[in-house]
């Protein structure tokens, strides 16, 4: 292919280079890891862990244990 059609097609080539650089549409890798750490932040504010769950059901289960004895003591010794 001759260079003299490449020259037809430069303005239109150019044009769309300078849009796309305009609008943002082509990321780089440090934007792309920018938006990462930035979404992995906000997740880590809003949503609890899977281990802090399990520790909160395991502090709950200890807790309603000792309800439970504090119950029971409370009947034997107070009982009718």
């Amino acid at each position: 292919m001759n260079i003299e059609n490449y020259l037809e097609f430069a303005p239109i080539l150019i044009v769309i280079i300078l849009f796309a650089a305009q609008t943002k549409i082509f990321v780089t890798p440090e934007a792309l890891e920018k938006k990462h750490r930035e979404i992995m932040n906000e997740c880590q504010k809003r949503f609890a862990s899977v281990i802090y769950i399990e520790e909160l059901k395991n502090q709950w289960g200890e807790i309603k244990e000792k309800i439970d004895k504090i119950y029971d003591y409370f009947l034997h010794t107070h009982g009718d």
